[in-house]
């Protein structure tokens, strides 16, 4: 009697001493990646946000083409990323990661002078904590402020919605950033609001300063990293940053 075959297309090879080889059993091949619509938003989203985890890349935005992959990428940096190593960490990124070539003709690098905080060169106070509690229909809000060695905070209350809990939390930063702007000077919320820009979410804020007859009208945004509350308090302070020990007028 004849051994049986197999009935499926897969062998099984033995090893001389009579062990099963799994090896030949197996596609050690990996399963290539579908390949990226950059049409479609949230995959676009997708590959900005990891262009934006390069060492010095602030941000990217991307113009998806339709005769090639991409039409436009705008990326900005630090001061201390040159544009060169920039656009080819860029490329590297789309090919290895996305499968996406490009042109390195279509990416264009701004650097911008980024720093944490607000103020001009003498006066860069840093945003140290954010805190809302919520009780019954109210929140609080408090913001911290770490202006050298000095600590300043601010409260605020508002309702237990979403709009008032922006409110509270921007009042609270316009509450701790005050003592900082002058002796004079009054700061006030006129609205704050958070927008969809480029499928990525931004508060915006807009404040009123006033001293004496003279008024000015200002707004500030931040992006929406993790927590609605931060980029709240970040918006109000890059509406006032450069009003801190400068004439209003």
């Amino acid at each position: 009697m004849t051994d049986p075959k197999p009935t499926s297309g897969a062998t099984t090879d033995h090893a001389p001493n009579g062990a099963v080889d799994l090896t030949a059993e197996i596609d050690l091949t990996p399963s290539p990646r579908p390949p990226v619509d950059l049409h479609d938003p949230s995959q676009r989203r997708e590959v900005e946000t990891t262009l934006g985890q390069i060492p010095g890349v602030l941000g990217a935005r991307l113009v998806p083409g339709f005769d090639r992959p991409i039409d436009e990428l705008h990326v900005l940096t630090t001061l201390d990323r040159a544009p060169k190593p920039t656009v080819r960490d860029v490329q590297t990124v789309l090919m290895a990661r996305f499968g996406v070539p490009s042109d390195h003709r279509v990416i264009s690098v701004v650097q911008l002078d980024e720093v944490d905080g607000i103020g001009g060169p003498t006066r860069r106070p840093l945003i140290a904590t954010v805190g809302v509690t919520r009780t019954g229909d109210t929140v609080s809000a408090r913001v911290a402020l770490q202006d050298d060695d000095e600590r300043v905070e601010g409260e605020a209350a508002g309702a237990a919605t979403a709009h008032g809990r922006r409110r509270a939390v921007a009042n609270a930063a316009l509450n701790a950033v005050a003592p900082l702007l002058g002796e004079g000077v009054e700061v006030a919320l006129d609205g704050v609001e958070v927008l969809e820009i480029a499928g990525r979410p931004v508060v915006v804020a807009v404040v009123e300063l006033r001293a004496g007859r003279a008024s000015v009208t200002l707004s500030g945004s931040a992006l929406v990293d993790d927590v609605t509350d931060d980029a709240t308090a970040r918006a109000v302070l890059d509406a006032v940053n450069r009003s801190i020990g400068a004439p209003l007028i």
